[in-house]
């Protein structure tokens, strides 16, 4: 019986105290998922990695502000602090001649 419930997952990690064994993702990982989802979002720019109160968290850089952004935006993802910052749009950086 214990080899049919190994085989489940029930004991992956190869004891029975009930935690989970799932590792977080990384920051990084997190931001790369929600990206694409927030970009989406009317006026938002980029997103970038960021110290917030001396935490790491994720910042949406919105060119202009906007409530549906702002409204689709969570504060936290997977454990992770998400920071809403109005920066104007962005623009390339040319270099001179």
């Amino acid at each position: 019986m214990a080899a049919v419930l190994a085989g489940c997952g029930l004991f992956a990690n190869g004891n029975d105290t009930g935690e989970d064994d799932v590792t977080q993702r990384s920051i990084q990982e997190v931001q790369e998922a929600f990206t694409p989802e927030w970009m989406e979002l009317p006026g938002v720019v980029g997103t970038g990695l960021a110290l917030c109160d001396g935490e790491p968290c994720i910042r949406v850089f919105l060119a202009r502000e906007s409530p549906e952004a702002r409204a689709a935006i969570p504060e936290e993802v997977e454990g992770y602090p998400v920071e809403v910052v109005v920066t104007g749009p962005f623009e390339p950086r040319v270099p001179p001649p």
